[in-house]
């Protein structure tokens, strides 16, 4: 039985739709399923998932969140197994979020393109981060641990995140190695991510 079937036996219709759709989405790798796909999955008839969602639209902003959500646990848990303030601590996250990327690539696309509500979004930036404030403390910790606590954390972990995310689109629209056919993703990022903070270090010696 599925998960989306065991929460609509225990009456949470709502999840249960959105565990459906998810697992749609995790078999078949696409956002290309019907509301009546996701109600049979959940085991309830196919007017039953409007009771909760105007439309597949809503649907999908609700597994959205979800998978943020569940990104957000990976960056965590990544944090965890590396000492704080260390260098590795955020080479682990860049790779964390590269193999999300490969691995779920449609709620990948799902979670950073713009579905009509974005201005929503950013209002509610603070709870829908996917892990970036765990990657936040990691370079401060790390700006701190090498005697530079004065560095702007916000802005280096956007530029470090910045760079993840274009390697991960890029590899996923199969460019990455348009033109230089030995480029590694995980290589590519730890080279760029250790000059950047070399930088960053040497900048800001007195």
């Amino acid at each position: 039985m599925s998960q989306a079937r065991c929460n609509y036996h225990h009456g949470d219709l709502r999840n249960a739709l959105i565990v459906a759709a998810a697992e749609l989405i995790e078999r078949d790798g696409t956002l290309d399923f019907s509301m009546a796909e996701a109600a049979a999955s959940a085991g309830v008839s196919a007017a039953a998932p409007y009771r909760h969602f105007a439309d597949k639209e809503e649907l999908l902003r609700a597994v959205r969140e979800l998978a943020i959500l569940g990104l957000g646990y990976a960056a965590a848990d990544t944090a965890s197994q590396h000492p704080a303030g260390s260098i590795d601590s955020i080479l682990a996250m860049g790779h964390t979020y590269l193999g999300y990327a490969r691995e779920k690539r449609a709620f990948f696309s799902l979670m950073w393109e713009d579905r009509g509500d974005m201005a929503e979004r950013r209002e509610k930036v603070s709870e829908e981060h996917g892990g970036f404030m765990v990657l936040v403390d990691l370079v401060r910790a790390f700006c701190e641990a090498n005697g530079h606590a004065s560095v702007n954390s916000l802005h280096l972990a956007t530029q470090i995140w910045s760079m993840g995310h274009g390697i991960a689109t890029l590899e996923a629209n199969q460019l990455l190695d348009l033109f230089d056919r030995s480029i590694q993703p995980e290589a590519l990022l730890d080279q760029s991510v250790r000059t950047m903070l070399a930088g960053v270090v040497s900048a800001s010696a007195p």
